[in-house]
Order: C-alpha cells, then structure tokens, then sequence
C-alpha cells in the first residue's frame, strides 16, 4: 500500500523542488538555427526601478555543455547577489555611483560645479547610451556639438571634457569596459585671456595714494597680503593669526574660504598648502592691523565669534567674498586706478616678481603651482621683454 503521506513529503521537499529547476533549465537552453551555437536566457528578478522583469541573456555557446556551465556559474552570482549585467547599464546609471564616490573626494563648490556640467551637458547627450556601447566617434561627435553651439567657452568644454574622461578612466580601472573611448579627442584649443594686471609703478602708485585716505576699509590688509604674497582670495581670507610667524616673518596656507563663507581645511591642492615668507612692509601692516582685531575683541565680549582671521568683520565673523571685493572695486576707483579683478593681483604679484628676474622654481613654489610649467606657460607674456634683458647683458659682457 503506497504511503500517500510520504508521498506528499515527498514532492513538497527541497528535492523536488530543485528536480523542478533542473527541468525549468533544460527548457532554457535553446539552439540557435540560423548560428548553430548554443544560448540561454534565466529571470533575475524584478527591477526595483522599472518594475519590470529582468532576464540575463546569453549567447554564441560551441556546446550545450559550455553553455550550461555559464548559466550554473551566472546563477552562482545571482544568488550570492554578486551579479550585475554590465552590458545593460547605461551611462548615466553608471554615472550616479560615479559621482557618490567623487563626492568624497572633492571640495564642495567643485562638485556641485561638476553635477551642474553633468546635467545640463553630458546626460542629456550621453546618458542614455549603454557603458559598453560608447565608441570615440561618440564623445567626439559630443564635444564637437557642444562648440558648435556656443554655450560654453573653450575652457569649458575642456572641463566637461575631463569630467567624462576621468569616469570613463575609472569605468575601464573597474573593469566595466575595455578602453577609454574618451582617449585621442580633438579639443578646441584655448584661447589665453589677456590679463588686466597692474605695473610697479601703478602697484607703488596705489599703497602711496591710499595712504592719505583718512579712513580705509577693513579690508585693506587682504589688498596688502594679495599685492606682497600673491595669494588667491580664499586663502586670504581663511588667513589666521596662528597661521603667521611674526619672527620668521612667514605665512602658512592651511585653509580657504569658499565663496559661500564656508572655512574649509586644505588649500585647493596638495601644492597649495604652503609658507610664504613676507617682507618687513607687510609685517608692520600686519601688526597694527592685529591692534584694531584685538580692540574689537574687548569690545564685543561675549558676543566675539574668534575664529582667529585676520580679516573678519567686527564680530569676528568671515567677511563676504562678494563683499570683500566691492571694497576693492570702490578704493581703486576712489583713487583713480584702472579696474582689475582682484584675483588680478596675484598675477601682478607674479609678474613684478618674474620682471625683476626672481627664480621662477621660488614663484611657482610661492604662488601654489602644482609644476614650474604652469608658472611659465601663464606668465608667458612677461618672458619676450625678459628675453631683451638677457640680450642686453650679453652685450654688456661678452667682448668682440
């Protein structure tokens, strides 16, 4: 007498669960006519995003037996949840992960900048190709189209340019295609903005004539530590006084100031993070400035917020960027002095330094330069009227 009870352990145990996916495989398994190789297709699942089912095609098999052993090895995955099918992702999927690893690694201001070129340039005409599929026909056609619509400057399509390249540089270090499509790509070339800088003479012009103003800005001793030191805006503005060492009259670059009045660690690179040492001028600007920080100090009490900048408004707070450089604007025109930017007096402070024939390797290191190429290749106007000077010496002494 059969034992229907075992039976019916029997077909609801695990054995017969897993005869069932064997059966449910075998049908899987298909050859194709037209090629005659093996291929196969299984269910992964649902897609969380789409809700839709999602399958896992393979083909071009020689022998069912090879395709079997694929299938078994994908299935592995899928169920220690390791698999992921490359060769559907599209690029601006790729691109979100992309991004949350860059969001640890880069500065606030610059990552925001770096999403803002991605969704207004990239995504619209590259996110919707698959990762794999994404050729240098591809990206060249992308960065011609992005000059010949005239949205963007040169240097701009450069920069989003490299956005796309470092991704796709790490998608091929992950492994998840086989080259760098972005690789050989004709760029348009960069057209070198003329710099609006100041002479020596203009530079004296402007410290002699603010001198007789009865009351200057607060703001004065960053012009003063831009024009000695040719610091960018943000380091002078994230300055502290425990970041300067009056006896060896240096200054250590140890942070900036964003253009949101955000104190962030660091410099803009590793190269940025440096000392600057400053002449006895500037020392004595310096000192009788701390004397008014100090007396503000008293003043305020409790309500002081010491944050230990040397520019700060008279609570001790960071001074608006944008503000700081409308008092820029409005003491230059006061006395009379062409318009420049005020990051323009770092290239002042540059260029004065290479006209007096100071070693460029010690500007560059000044300046925060990541190589001496830099230095030169953006100072590069200065060097004709040096090349006359080294004529003129040669002259001088080199008897015939």
């Amino acid at each position: 007498m059969i034992n229907y009870i075992h039976m019916e352990a029997f077909y609801n145990s695990d054995i017969l669960r897993m005869y069932k996916e064997v059966v449910d495989c075998e049908r899987k398994y298909k050859k194709n006519e037209k090629t005659g190789k093996w291929e196969f297709r299984f269910d992964i699942g649902t897609d969380p995003l789409t809700g839709k089912r999602k399958q896992v095609f393979r083909r071009g098999f020689s022998s069912r037996r090879e395709a079997a052993e694929e299938m078994t090895k994908l299935q592995a995955e899928v169920l220690a949840n390791e698999f992921l099918d490359l060769s559907q992702m599209i690029y601006a999927k790729y691109m979100e992960e992309w991004f949350e690893e860059r969001r640890n690694h880069l500065q606030k201001e610059t990552f925001n900048a770096n999403f803002i070129f991605y969704q207004n340039a990239i995504k619209p005409k590259l996110g919707h190709l698959k990762l794999q599929q994404i050729a240098p026909i591809h990206i060249q056609k992308f960065i011609n189209d992005l000059v010949n619509e005239g949205n963007y400057s040169e240097a701009t399509v450069h920069l989003i340019y490299q956005i796309v390249s470092v991704s796709l540089k790490k998608a091929k270090i992950l492994k998840i295609i086989k080259d760098n499509p972005a690789n050989g790509i004709t760029l348009p070339k960069r057209r070198r903005k003329e710099m609006n800088i100041w002479s020596l003479e203009q530079v004296n012009f402007f410290l002699s004539e603010t001198k007789k103003l009865k009351k200057l800005t607060r703001c004065y001793i960053g012009f003063l530590i831009a024009i000695f030191t040719g610091m960018r805006q943000g380091e002078a503005m994230a300055l502290r006084w425990k970041d300067i060492n009056f006896e060896s009259q240096t200054i250590y670059i140890r942070q900036t100031l964003t253009q949101n009045t955000e104190i962030k660690t660091g410099a803009k690179n590793n190269s940025s993070i440096r000392s600057i040492h400053i002449p006895d001028k500037l020392i004595i600007e310096l000192k009788a400035h701390r004397v008014r920080i100090l007396e503000e100090k008293l003043q305020a009490g409790a309500d002081y917020h010491d944050n230990d900048l040397v520019l700060c408004t008279r609570d001790g707070k960071p001074i608006i960027p944008r503000n700081f450089r409308k008092e820029f604007y409005r003491l230059t025109d006061k006395i009379g002095l062409p318009r420049i930017r005020f990051h323009d007096l770092r290239h002042t402070h540059a260029t004065i330094l290479i006209q007096q024939n100071v070693n460029v390797k010690l500007i560059s290191e000044r300046l925060g330069h990541s190589s001496i190429k830099m230095t030169l290749d953006r100072y590069s106007h200065v060097l004709p009227n040096m090349q006359k000077t080294v004529s003129d010496e040669l002259d001088k002494i080199i008897q015939m």
